[in-house]
């Protein structure tokens, strides 16, 4: 005959259910059969996590909104993409959260000679069926025993099962003439499942302005000064009410970028819980952006690149500048231009050679302006935007001295009287 069995799926039989399904004929053997299911690896608490808005721009406020078991207790961290593309295993995942259970699923057992040196707990290799060979129209045939036919007991071993019972759940061992015995389906192994973890990263935040100023013909002119690029944004724990809500009000940081952001719950309740990732667009159309490098030597020159990016849908002029400093000195690797033409989806790059003079961390500004100039690019006309957009980006860097590093050791000897 033919019957369904409906089970319900749920997160306490994650990873794996392994089900079993036996019945004893009147004859006392039993019959059993076995499968295993892979489970969706979802958990008890669960866990929602959304930024509001999911886009916006540098230095602009954002709400990061929770959802999960009431009164649970929220762990929550968001990264640059970027970090995530470099150290894919720091992503928090249900995989990697079951990757560090000790046991998922059975697979099987050995009898220890130690342990159970008194025990017979297997069936003693001698007791076999005798059954002579059959000799028919001059052909003889022997009884034989298939090496890969599973029997009752061999599914229940392998599910890591022990079974105390009256029935034959073993089928019949066959003894040759001279006593040889057919070896038994082979035993399957033990598995160990393998452990991950992710390592943690920090970062520390400091100011970020954002203000109008007026230009030279008072017309306002919209400036964003961006210089926290963290890699780390958010690191932080959060409780949830008794409704099962939170939200945390964040500022965006200055890095045109797109940050990831998940969460993991406990509660006393339903236990622990793991949330989708987040994703955050920090965006704006017009910006530049810096390449420089870590650290120099004082009076080693390199090159200063800003590139800006022009994601309007028309084309305008921008200029762009490095602030003047005394800590260093600085000179445009091309011929300088008033102003540059960028079009929709165009980027423009500058560069200067520059020689720091002073030790330390070395502050570089450099600043883009969309102008109101109609001076047409090639073909295409120039629009002037509805506000002036003026972006500043403002980036350190290591200067440190010149020569090579020595160490001078000085060694004294105390004597101790008394």
């Amino acid at each position: 005959g033919v019957f369904s069995l409906q089970l319900f799926v749920q997160a306490d039989i994650a990873p794996v259910a392994q089900v079993l399904v036996y019945t004893t004929v009147p004859s006392g053997e039993a019959i059993a059969d076995s499968a295993k299911f892979n489970t969706e690896l979802c958990f008890n608490n669960k866990v929602g996590l959304s930024f509001s808005p999911s886009e916006g721009l540098p230095s602009s406020d954002a709400h990061l909104q929770f959802q999960a078991s009431p009164n649970s207790l929220c762990a929550v961290r968001a990264v640059d993409k970027s970090v995530l593309l470099m150290k894919p295993e720091a992503d928090l995942s249900p995989t990697s959260v079951y990757d560090l259970l000790p046991v998922k699923e059975f697979h099987g057992y050995v009898y220890s000679s130690y342990v159970h040196s008194n025990l017979h707990l297997e069936e003693p290799l001698w007791n076999c069926r005798t059954m002579e060979p059959i000799v028919r129209d001059g052909i003889t045939y022997i009884p034989v025993m298939g090496v890969n036919e599973e029997d009752t007991y061999s599914i229940l071993k392998e599910m890591g099962l022990k079974v105390f019972t009256n029935t034959n759940v073993r089928k019949p061992r066959f003894c040759s003439p001279a006593n040889h015995i057919y070896p038994a389906h082979p035993s399957v192994g033990l598995g160990a499942p393998v452990a991950m973890a992710s390592a943690p990263m920090s970062a520390m935040r400091t100011s970020v302005e954002s203000f109008s100023v007026q230009s030279d013909t008072f017309e306002e002119v919209t400036e964003t000064v961006r210089k926290y690029f963290p890699e780390t944004w958010i690191w932080s724990l959060v409780p949830i009410s008794s409704e099962g809500k939170a939200d945390l009000e964040v500022t965006i940081p200055d890095t045109i970028t797109e940050w990831k952001a998940n969460a993991f719950c406990t509660s006393a309740d339903s236990g622990f819980g793991l949330s989708p990732t987040a994703s955050l667009r920090a965006f704006q159309p017009f910006f530049v952006e810096l390449t420089m490098p870590y650290s120099v030597v004082r009076g080693e020159s390199f090159t200063l690149k800003a590139t800006v990016f022009n994601y309007l849908p028309a084309c305008i002029r921008v200029s762009v500048a490095l602030a003047p400093s005394t800590h260093f000195l600085a000179t445009l690797v091309e011929k300088e231009e008033e102003s540059h033409c960028l079009c929709e989806n165009v980027r423009k790059t500058v560069a200067w050679l520059v020689t720091p003079k002073s030790l330390g961390q070395v502050e570089f500004s450099v600043t883009t302006e969309a102008l109101q100039n109609q001076q047409p690019c090639g073909n295409h006309i120039v629009e002037s935007p509805e506000k002036g957009r003026k972006d500043t980006v403002i980036r350190q860097l290591l200067v440190e001295p010149e020569g090579v590093e020595k160490e001078t050791t000085q060694n004294s000897v105390l004597c101790v009287k008394g």
